[in-house]
């Protein structure tokens, strides 16, 4: 399909399908195809695909038809040259660091309000491989002009919208400034999903998506992607046969699945979400309550220069009274559950503190702005009143 100047709705409904046709039948679901090994022709074949000079398939490390399909939709939703998904997002995050080359001694500039476990990823495993994470502030570009002037990092990874906070960073200047110091760009897309961001396109050097949440949709497989230009094709399938951390074709077909129904769901979402953010900002309960397109939200100019009207599908706020106010805030609910993921059809409900974030220290928390009464709310496809409802008796009770 990629010939065809389709809108991106319709991509999602057929990218990747016809990656490998049943012939002389084409079924209209794509197949699944659980074989660990494939048995090709001849020993010449096989060292072809092996060495990576013939394209095809040779033992399921290596690469599976019903991965490969997910990869490629996932290749043309985000204008990508390169893919490689693995078994979770949190795998995508090692393999995309793996890929822009870190060597010991190399800094890793971090966003403050990355997911927390990215963070802890980069100051445990990757600083024991003796890289040196920064952590910045990335909406004060002349503060990181300054470390990109002095440390020089090899690597810069950031999300479009943060998690918990919802804060919107000006990301086609963080890229520009980055590649004026040869700094590497890796975005997590996670939240804003292709309808709402395509960062590749604004100049990022590598994309990950934990395909767990809002591309799966519904809580049932778990996965992650790796997407780029083709300079990266060499690192990204090196280390998914060494590292071993390969996606399941069940996983996979799940997530392809996923994918078809992706502008629907994350559309109500969204809308969901500003309905949401909108009723209870004016109920004035909670100390805060974060939405990037809400007028009081820091970010709320940039959220809507590069998203227009849609704003993502999570709500934060904060409640008063910390830790022992939240716990009960949670007991009472209804209808909202409590689980820490996000992108599900359900309305979820998150403690930072000791989900996301629990590997922060208290300090560090408060730092990024996150303090012992927020909570994230993933917000599904109920009706919108039905879960307002449930969080006004659960603040009541």
């Amino acid at each position: 399909m990629a010939e065809f100047d389709w809108a991106l709705e319709t991509l999602m409904v057929h990218a990747g399908n016809d990656v490998v046709k049943t012939e002389p039948y084409h079924a209209t679901a794509p197949v699944i195809y659980p074989s660990t090994s494939y048995q090709l022709p001849s020993p010449e074949l096989l060292d072809q695909v092996m060495a990576g000079s013939t394209q095809g398939f040779s033992y399921g490390r290596h690469g599976n038809p019903s991965v490969e399909a997910f990869v490629q939709a996932m290749i043309q939703l985000e204008h990508a040259e390169t893919g490689v998904a693995c078994a979770s997002g949190m795998s995508a995050i090692d393999m995309a660091l793996y890929a822009v080359g870190l060597q010991p001694g190399d800094s890793l500039l971090l966003s403050q309000d990355l997911y927390g476990a990215s963070l802890n990823l980069a100051s445990t495993i990757w600083q024991q491989y003796g890289v040196r994470p920064m952590v910045a502030d990335l909406a004060n570009l002349p503060g990181v002009k300054n470390i990109l002037e002095r440390f020089h990092p090899r690597a810069m990874i950031l999300e479009v919208i943060s998690n918990p906070l919802l804060k919107v960073l000006d990301v086609k200047a963080l890229v520009s400034l980055a590649h004026d110091y040869h700094c590497q760009v890796i975005i997590d897309n996670t939240f804003t999903t292709p309808l709402m961001a395509q960062p590749l396109t604004w100049g990022a050097d590598l994309v990950v998506h934990s395909a767990t949440k809002y591309l799966g949709g519904h809580g049932d497989a778990m996965g992650g992607v790796v997407l780029g230009s083709s300079r990266y094709d060499d690192r990204l399938h090196q280390y998914l046969k060494l590292r071993g951390a390969t996606l399941g074709p069940f996983e996979a077909w799940l997530l392809h699945r996923g994918l078809k129904t992706l502008a629907v769901r994350f559309q109500r979402q969204c809308a969901n979400a500003l309905k949401i953010a909108e009723v209870l900002s004016t109920t004035g309960i909670f100390n805060h309550l974060y939405y990037p397109l809400l007028v009081d939200h820091p970010s709320c100019l940039l959220a809507r220069q590069y998203f227009g009207a849609m704003g993502g599908a999570v709500v934060t706020m904060e409640i008063p009274g910390g830790r022992s106010a939240v716990y009960q805030f949670i007991k009472h609910l209804k209808l909202v559950g409590s689980a820490t993921t996000v992108g599900d059809v359900y309305t979820l409900c998150l403690y930072p503190a000791i989900a996301s974030h629990r590997n922060q220290t208290p300090e560090e928390r408060l730092a990024m702005g996150i303090t012992d009464g927020t909570v994230r709310i993933a917000v599904g496809l109920e009706y919108p009143e039905d879960v307002i409802g449930d969080i006004l008796q659960a603040m009541e009770a």
